[in-house]
C-alpha cells in the first residue's frame, strides 16, 4: 500500500492501542501483507501503532483470529479534520476571516518611502507627485499602474527632478529620486576690488584680473586693497579676480580635565523576554531584580507572513550592570589634546579651505585639576573677498604690478 504521508492526510489515518495475547503476530502479519503500519510501540499490556483508514478492514478481518480487541486513541488527516472544523465553525469562520485579513492587508501600501530628496521641500513635492499619481498610503497594489509607467507620471508631476524610480517591496513603497543640479551662476561683471578680511602677512598672490597692490611679506589689514579692479588712474575699471593667501593668527582658549569619569561594563547582566504588541512590551519572562544603573541591549525578531511584517513580535533584553570609572590624564597628553581642540576651533572659525602652519601654547595654568592653555595657531589661507571700488576711481599706492 501507499507510503505517501500527503496521501495519509487526505484519506485519513488512527491511532490505535491493540490488547490480547495475539497482538504482535497480527503487527508481523500486516507487516507481511504490504499494510504500512507507523509508530508502533510495543508495551507489555499491547501495541501501540498507527494506519491508515484504508488499512484499517485487515485489523477488523484479523482481530477475532488472532484474539485481540482494539481502540481508537487519535484520528488524523483531512476527512476527521473536516469534521471537527464542522462541529466548531466559528473556528473555522474565524481561521478563513483571518487569512483573508491578513490577505487584505498584505495587498495594501502602508508606507510610501522617499529616498534622495534633499531637504523638506523637496521630500514634499516627490510625495505630492507620487499621491497625484496614483501612489499613496491606503491605495490597493493591484489598483497601482508599472513602476515604469508611475515614474513616468512623477517625473512629469515633480519638475526638481531629473530621474524617478518606484520600487514596491511587500506593502511599503519605495521612491527613489535624483534631484536636478542647479545652474552654476555666473560671475559678476560688475567691477570690482580684492580686499582683506582679515589681518595676515601675504604669502602669495594669484591674481587672474586686475592690478595687484600688495606682495609677499607684506603685512596687510582688514579692508585694505589686494588687488585692484582699476587698471590705471581715471582708465578703464574690471571686475578684479584672484586668490591672495596670507598667513593668519588665531587664539584659543582651551580647558583640558585632567580627571575623566565614564563608565564601563562589569560583565554582571540579566535577561529579559517581552511580547512587543505594537509599541506595548509585555513581559513573559526573566524576573531578576535588575542592578541599578544597566545598559540595554535588545534583538527583536522579524516575523512575516508573506511580505507582510507581523505587528507581534519577540523581543530578547539584556540588562548590562554598569559601573563608573574615572581615570588620570596625563598633563602631556592633555596639552596634545588641546593642541587638537583649538584646531578644530580654528576651522570652524576661518570657514573655508585652510591649512594649519603651525601652532604654539602662549600660557597654560593647572588649577583644580584642570589644565588652561592658550594656543596660538598659524594657519594658511585665503583672506580675500570682492568689494566694490570706491568712487573717487584713483589707483590706491602699491609696489605691485598689473596684471589684465
Amino acid at each position: 500500500m501507499s507510503d505517501s504521508r500527503l496521501e495519509w492526510f487526505l484519506k485519513g489515518s488512527a491511532t490505535l492501542w491493540v490488547t490480547g495475547p495475539g497482538a504482535r503476530q497480527l503487527v508481523a502479519r500486516l507487516q507481511r501483507q504490504g499494510v504500512v503500519v507507523r509508530d508502533v510501540r510495543f508495551t507489555a499490556d499491547g501495541v501501540m501503532l498507527r494506519v491508515s483508514v484504508a488499512a484499517l478492514r485487515h485489523l477488523m478481518a484479523s482481530r477475532r483470529a488472532y484474539g485481540v480487541r482494539f481502540r481508537v486513541v487519535e484520528r488524523h488527516g483531512a476527512p476527521f479534520l473536516g469534521r471537527r472544523l464542522v462541529r466548531r465553525k466559528a473556528f473555522a469562520v474565524g481561521a478563513v476571516a483571518f487569512v483573508a485579513i491578513l490577505y487584505a492587508l498584505s495587498s495594501i501600501v502602508w508606507r510610501v518611502e522617499i529616498v534622495g530628496a534633499e531637504g523638506e521641500d523637496q521630500e514634499a513635492e516627490l510625495r505630492q507627485a507620487a499621491a497625484e499619481a496614483g501612489l499613496q498610503v491606503g491605495q490597493w497594489k493591484s489598483h497601482l499602474a508599472p513602476p515604469v509607467e508611475l515614474a513616468e507620471r512623477m517625473v512629469a508631476r515633480a519638475p526638481n527632478y531629473v530621474w524617478v524610480g518606484v520600487e514596491v517591496k511587500g506593502s511599503v513603497a519605495v521612491v527613489r529620486g535624483i534631484p536636478k543640479i542647479p545652474g552654476v551662476p555666473q560671475a559678476s561683471q560688475q567691477p570690482c576690488n580684492i580686499v582683506a578680511t582679515r589681518p595676515g602677512v601675504i604669502l602669495d598672490v594669484q591674481a587672474s584680473r586686475g592690478r595687484v597692490m600688495v606682495k609677499p611679506h607684506q603685512l596687510v589689514q582688514p579692508g585694505q586693497v589686494l588687488i585692484s579692479g582699476l587698471l590705471t588712474d581715471g582708465g578703464p575699471s574690471v571686475p578684479a579676480s584672484g586668490h591672495v593667501f596670507a598667513e593668519v593668527w588665531y587664539t584659543s582658549d582651551v580647558s583640558i580635565p585632567l580627571r575623566v569619569s565614564s563608565q564601563g561594563l562589569t560583565g554582571a547582566s540579566v535577561s529579559r523576554d517581552y511580547l512587543a504588541v505594537g509599541g506595548t512590551r509585555l513581559r513573559v519572562w526573566g524576573f531578576q531584580e535588575a542592578p541599578p544603573v544597566v545598559y540595554e541591549r535588545d534583538r527583536e525578531t522579524d516575523w512575516h507572513v508573506g511580505r507582510w511584517r507581523l505587528p507581534v513580535q519577540w523581543v530578547h533584553a539584556t540588562l548590562y550592570e554598569v559601573k563608573p570609572a574615572v581615570w588620570q590624564v596625563d598633563v602631556a597628553a592633555a596639552r596634545n589634546e588641546a593642541l587638537i581642540m583649538a584646531a578644530s576651533d580654528v576651522r570652524s572659525l576661518a570657514g573655508g579651505e585652510m591649512v594649519i602652519l603651525g601652532q604654539s601654547i602662549l600660557q597654560e595654568r593647572l588649577e583644580r585639576g584642570t589644565l588652561y592653555a592658550t594656543i596660538l595657531t598659524r594657519v594658511q589661507q585665503d583672506i580675500g573677498a570682492k568689494a566694490p571700488i570706491p568712487e573717487t576711481g584713483s589707483l590706491p599706492k602699491s609696489q605691485g604690478a598689473a596684471q589684465s
